[in-house]
């Protein structure tokens, strides 16, 4: 493995420790306000926050990806004025977007009431939760910019720790307070805000660090559009997909079914999501490394880089898999109560279709670098199609477990079709069958997981312990093709891990 590879799948890995600890504040604070909230408050949360998912798509136009590369691009070019001039683009565009859809909504608020949701309190808690979506754009744009020009520890802080401890605090005190569904809204809001100014503060000490102030002019930056908005339009799409199974299926499910239907499905939905942990943790490394493999015509290094993360985000995002797919059960159960016991199954699927995904690894950003636009393009679309499709079909008669079946579908389909698209003209092959073992423990390793607890149903101290020992013995088969040693020589010189990391 290169030494730039190695270089990503470490950094990669501080940003990895960071999430874990956000996901597990974030999920410790899903788990208090499920608790603290009655099924119809809840579902009315959950409803608009599923909005705001979709309301942060719009308003940064798809760019928060994006925007990583082309850091990265005009300051290895030098070209200041267009470094400068996307900074300038992006937040003139999240700024105005943004107030254009809160005054839309706030406008609309009666009319949509009874149309496009029946509960009046939704709409409410919509009002003020869609002020999270510029906030959380800018949020995004300002994590890119630290993956660029920071290391990764400087961004440890304040993302991870930070916006998520604030959350937790509101959150607690509208519990310990008996506060309203509207105080958790607007403290939402409150922290977004706080978290955007201190990134500022402290972006604007970055870039004089490292000399790049002395380069900000007015009059000479110039604003890349059609450079970035030609890149960023399949990931605007794929967006989309996110977007047609978080808020086309929740409200279809609402239209159909009801708020406690939604809430049954929204409560799992986060824990789902974690078998995504390391898959977006690492994509903010993994865009740059492969712009640059792709400019040189190393095809090979492209290759070797492609399936080496592929096999990490497999193997690391194998303990969240192993909770909330085989010992989905007693993990529902112990989060959210036995009233949410029947959204166990729920989990199950989904988190199905979201590791198959991730262990994939980044087909779709690799064949968007490589300018394989409208095939990504074509394959979003037949994803989100197929989404809203099943889930038309399933919802009258399944309700929740509907949406999930669909969107596991939808997720299962859309990865296949751009792993197809790989090959020709990329270097990186359909599959790789060094990995073939790899994929094969692990599918061993989740069927007997599956098994004992169709067969015994342990409890939850037992299950995490069996989740332990199966991803134990995933990463210790597979040590070898991980490189681990290479990779953090220095656990060599750990005692109990010296042998773990060895092949």
């Amino acid at each position: 493995m290169s030494t730039e590879a190695t270089g990503h799948i470490r950094g990669s890995t501080v940003f990895l420790a960071g999430r874990m600890i956000s996901l597990g504040l974030n999920l410790l604070t899903q788990v208090l306000i499920v608790r603290a909230l009655s099924k119809a408050d809840y579902g009315a949360f959950a409803y608009a926050l599923a909005f705001v998912s979709a309301a942060r798509t719009i308003v940064s136009l798809g760019h928060n990806q994006a925007l990583t590369r082309f850091f990265a691009l005009y300051e290895e070019e030098r070209r200041y004025d267009k470094l400068f001039g996307t900074f300038v683009m992006e937040t003139g565009t999240v700024l105005v977007t943004g107030l254009v859809l809160f005054l839309s909504v706030l406008g609309l608020k009666d009319a949509l009431t009874g149309t496009l949701v029946d509960d009046p309190d939704a709409m409410a808690l919509l009002a003020i939760l869609v002020l999270l979506a510029p906030l959380e754009s800018l949020d995004r744009m300002f994590e890119g910019a630290f993956a660029v020009f920071a290391s990764p520890r400087a961004i440890f802080v304040r993302r991870y720790l930070f916006t998520p401890g604030l959350r937790l605090a509101v959150v607690a005190v509208a519990l310990l307070g008996d506060r309203s569904v509207e105080f958790v809204a607007a403290g939402y809001v409150v922290t977004g805000a706080v978290g955007v100014a201190v990134y500022t503060f402290l972006l604007v000490g970055v870039l004089r660090n490292r000399g790049l102030l002395a380069h900000f002019n007015l009059r000479s930056m110039t604003m890349p559009f059609r450079e970035v908005f030609r890149f960023a339009l399949p990931l605007l799409s794929t967006e989309l997909v996110a977007i047609s199974m978080t808020t086309v299926s929740v409200a279809l499910l609402g239209y159909f079914r009801d708020t406690e239907a939604v809430a049954l499905y929204r409560a799992i939905y986060p824990a789902a999501r974690l078998n995504q942990l390391v898959f977006f943790t690492f994509i903010l490394l993994f865009v740059p490394l492969a712009t640059r493999l792709y400019a040189r015509g190393d095809r090979e290094g492209m290759r070797a880089a492609y399936w080496q993360t592929a096999a990490w985000l497999a193997v690391f995002t194998f303990p969240i898999f192993a909770l909330t797919g085989p010992l989905a059960e007693p993990t529902t159960v112990t989060l959210f109560g036995e009233r949410y016991q029947d959204s166990a199954p729920l989990l199950a699927i989904l988190a199905c279709g979201y590791y198959f995904s991730a262990a994939l690894g980044f087909n779709a950003m690799t064949l968007q670098i490589y300018g394989r636009l409208r095939y990504v393009l074509g394959v979003n679309f037949v994803t989100a199609v197929l989404n809203i499709a099943l889930s038309l079909a399933l919802i009258p008669e399944l309700g929740a477990t509907g949406v999930a079946i669909a969107n596991a579908a939808a997720l299962v389909c859309q990865n296949v079709l751009f792993q197809a698209g790989l090959g020709r003209g990329i270097g990186v092959p359909l599959f790789e069958w060094r990995y073939a073992r790899l994929y094969a423990v692990i599918v061993g390793v989740a069927g007997a997981l599956a098994a004992v607890q169709l067969a015994l149903g342990p409890p939850t101290v037992v299950a995490v312990l069996l989740a332990i020992v199966a991803s134990l013995t995933v990463l210790v088969v597979n040590r070898g093709l991980l490189e681990l040693d290479a990779t953090f020589p220095e656990l060599r010189r750990i005692p109990l891990l010296a042998r773990l990391v060895q092949s």
